[in-house]
């Protein structure tokens, strides 16, 4: 059976979007990939289809994620798995447990629910965990650990200081509660759509002032 043509799913711009190069020692063990040293990519795409929309939240996690993985391996490629996450804040509290989900998909990183592993190898379990106290009362601050080096880096996402011009900001909020309450015109929605992701597409692709909002903090421990 042929499959149906899906087309271009995504917004064009989405396609732009520098990915996430990760390995996976686990599934090249079980036989996943064609041959050894394979490569995978997660996407903003991939965000999306996760957490079923695209904001400024989901843009900023998949930006701090690709940002502390970066500082942390420098030129060589992660090991998905071989990573640990510490969110300091509550999973049900404001948008934490979006974010640690982008986190999860990721890099593999998983709370209680996630894999016990094999024998010693390839636990996900407990590698992404939720502390309440705050480094910064100012900042969603998240720690990047790479197991097995003593190496961290401290995220710290700083959603208010992302440059957007606050008469578009306002009409966001007019939009969307009519966009809510299915209250929105075709040409609202359209107006709607269009300033929701140009916010969107300027956090991951024009990153302007990206070093004011996202900052990376080098530790040792």
């Amino acid at each position: 059976m042929k499959a149906p043509d899906r087309g271009h799913l995504f917004r064009d711009f989405l396609d732009e979007v520098e990915p996430v190069r990760l390995r996976e020692p686990f599934a090249q063990t079980l036989g996943v990939f064609q041959g050894e040293g394979s490569v995978m990519e997660f996407t903003f795409q991939d965000v999306v289809k996760m957490a079923g929309h695209a904001c400024p939240t989901t843009a900023g996690a998949y930006l701090c994620c690709l940002e502390a993985l970066k500082s942390l391996y420098q030129d060589e490629i992660p090991s998905r798995g071989e990573i640990s996450v510490k969110v300091y804040g509550e999973p049900d509290e404001g948008v934490y447990g979006v974010i640690s989900q982008v986190f999860s998909l990721i890099t593999g990183a998983a709370p209680a629910t996630g894999f016990r592993g094999l024998g010693h190898r390839f636990r996900r379990k407990d590698l992404l965990t939720f502390h309440p106290e705050k480094p910064d009362p100012h900042a969603l601050c998240f720690e990047f650990f790479r197991l097995g080096t003593g190496r961290s880096v401290l995220v710290k996402f700083y959603p208010n200081r992302i440059p957007f011009p606050e008469e578009k900001a306002r009409r966001i909020g007019t939009l969307l509660e009519k966009v809510i309450w299915e209250a929105a015109k075709d040409d609202e929605k359209r107006e709607f759509h269009d300033l929701w992701m140009g916010k969107v597409r300027g956090m991951l692709l024009d990153r302007d002032k990206i070093d004011e909002w996202i900052t990376i903090e080098e530790r040792r421990t």
